[in-house]
C-alpha cells in the first residue's frame, strides 16, 4: 500500500473534482484545490468556494488563495484546471457573473483575468478552445453534477429546443453550436426515447484534442437511464455512435483512437430496454424482477447485463472486454502518461468491508492488478449526492496520483508518488 506524500490540512474541507484532468501543474510543484467550510449538504447559490493551490515545494505547503467561485458541485467541482499549452501559469474555472454562468481564465503570475461567455466542460490541450453544455438546462437533469444560482424554469422540459454542445473560442470568446440534440434524437431513433428527459454530459477531448467523446442520456419514462456514447470532431463533423448498449459508465481516452469505458456491449438482456412497449406490456408481470436486474448498479445487475471494462476503437465496431478482474468494479479510469498499457481507477466504497474505497492500477498487457491504497469514506454519504469519489488524477509526467477523499472525516485531497 502506498502512503500519501501530501495531505491537505483538516482545518476545513479541500477538494478538486473530476478525474479527467491533472490537479498538479506541469512541473508538479503546485496542486490546485477548492476550499469550503461544509460537507453535509448540497452547495447552493449562497455558497462560495475559495480557489487556490498548495505550493508543494515549500516546507509549509501552504494554501495560496487566488479566486472565489459561486459555481461548484461535489462531483466535478467548478471544472478548475491548468490551462494549456504550458499548464504552468494559467488556470481556468467556472463561475457565476450577474445573470449568467461563465468561465474565467486567470494568470497566476500577473493576476490578470479574462471572463468567457460560457462555462467550460472540457478544454483543448492547446488552451485555445473548449467544449460546453447548457448548464442552466443541466440543473434540471443532473442536480449533483450541476450548479445552483440560475434556475431557468423554461428549460425544465423533457427536450429543450436548441440544446446541444458548443465550441467556445477562448481567444475571441465566440461560441458556436457544433452538436445539436435534435440530430441525436433522429439518429437511429429508439422507442424508449419517447417521453424521456434528454441531456448531454461527460464531454472529454482526446489527448491531441482532435476528437471529442460525450454521452447522450435520457431518463426513460418507465424509469432508468439509457446511455449512448458518441465521438465527433470538435467542429461537429464526423459524428459516430460508438456504443449503443444503453449502459455506459465512466470512460477515458487511451490514445487518439481508443477509449476505455466501464459499461456493456449490447446483449439480449440489456437490449430489452430499447423497446418501451416490449418491456411495458409483454413483460409487465415481471417488471419488478426486471428492474432489479438491469435498473441499478448492484453486482447482480452488472453481471447479468454484461458490465465490464471495454476497449473500443473510434469510428469502428471493434470492441473487446478487458480487465476481467475488475468486471464488477465501476470506477474512474485514466491511463498513465508515457505508459498507455497501465490505467489507474478506483472503486466505490464497499459497505460490506466498512465503507472502504480502493485506489488501483491495472496493466492491460500483463493483467497485473495492484491495489495502491484503501481509504475510508463517510458511510452516511455513500450512494448519495454528497459522496466523495476518489476520482484519481495523473500528473503530467505520470509520477503522481492525486485523489479526493473523506478518509479522515473531512473532505481532503491527497497526493501519492507511484513511480
Amino acid at each position: 500500500m502506498l502512503k500519501p506524500i501530501f495531505q491537505s490540512p483538516k482545518d476545513q474541507h479541500y477538494f478538486f473534482g473530476y478525474y479527467d484532468k491533472s490537479q498538479l501543474n506541469y512541473s508538479s510543484t503546485k496542486l490546485l484545490a477548492m476550499r469550503v467550510d461544509f460537507l453535509n449538504r448540497m452547495p447552493d447559490r449562497n455558497d462560495r468556494a475559495v480557489i487556490g493551490y498548495f505550493n508543494l515545494k515549500e516546507e509549509r505547503q501552504r494554501f495560496v488563495e487566488v479566486a472565489v467561485t459561486r459555481t461548484f458541485n461535489w462531483q466535478q467541482g467548478c471544472m478548475l484546471q491548468w490551462l494549456g499549452p504550458d499548464y504552468e501559469s494559467k488556470i481556468i474555472y467556472n463561475d457565476l457573473e450577474e445573470d449568467r454562468f461563465v468561465s474565467v481564465i486567470l494568470d497566476l503570475n500577473s493576476g490578470e483575468s479574462k471572463t468567457q461567455p460560457m462555462p467550460v466542460y472540457t478544454v483543448a490541450p492547446d488552451g485555445k478552445s473548449a467544449l460546453c453544455i447548457d448548464h442552466e438546462r443541466h440543473y434540471f437533469c443532473r442536480r449533483s453534477y450541476s450548479y445552483d444560482g440560475l434556475v431557468n424554469k423554461k428549460k425544465d422540459k423533457n427536450i429543450v429546443p436548441g440544446d446541444g454542445i458548443w465550441r467556445l473560442d477562448l481567444e475571441s470568446g465566440e461560441t458556436k453550436r457544433v452538436v445539436a440534440l435534435e440530430d441525436l434524437m433522429t439518429n437511429k431513433t429508439l422507442s424508449n426515447m419517447e417521453g424521456g428527459v434528454h441531456y448531454l454530459e461527460h464531454l472529454m477531448l482526446s489527448p491531441s484534442g482532435n476528437r471529442l467523446c460525450f454521452l447522450h442520456r435520457w431518463q426513460m419514462r418507465g424509469g432508468g437511464i439509457f446511455d449512448r456514447l458518441y465521438t465527433v470532431d470538435p467542429n461537429g463533423k464526423n459524428l459516430y455512435l460508438l456504443n449503443d448498449s444503453g449502459r455506459v459508465g465512466h470512460f477515458c481516452w487511451r490514445n487518439d483512437n481508443e477509449i476505455l469505458l466501464y459499461g456493456a456491449i449490447a446483449n439480449p438482456i440489456n437490449s430489452l430496454r430499447r423497446y418501451k412497449n416490449l418491456v411495458r406490456y409483454l413483460f409487465k408481470p415481471f417488471l419488478p424482477v426486471y428492474h432489479m436486474f438491469v435498473a441499478d448498479n448492484s453486482f447482480l445487475s452488472k453481471a447479468l447485463t454484461g458490465d465490464s471494462y471495454i476497449l473500443l476503437t473510434d469510428k469502428s465496431r471493434d470492441k473487446r472486454r478487458v480487465a476481467p478482474e475488475l468486471s464488477l468494479e465501476d470506477g474512474h479510469p485514466s491511463f498513465l502518461p508515457g505508459n498507455r498499457e497501465i490505467f489507474i481507477s478506483d472503486t466505490y466504497p464497499d459497505l460490506d468491508s466498512g465503507s472502504i474505497a480502493k485506489l488501483l492500477q491495472y496493466n492491460l498487457n500483463t493483467g497485473e492488478y495492484r491495489i495502491l491504497a484503501e481509504l475510508n469514506s463517510i458511510a452516511d454519504y455513500d450512494n448519495t449526492a454528497l459522496r466523495c469519489d476518489l476520482h484519481p488524477k495523473c500528473s503530467f509526467d505520470g509520477k503522481y496520483i492525486s485523489i479526493d477523499t473523506m478518509d479522515r472525516g473531512v473532505r481532503g485531497t491527497y497526493v501519492y508518488e507511484v513511480f
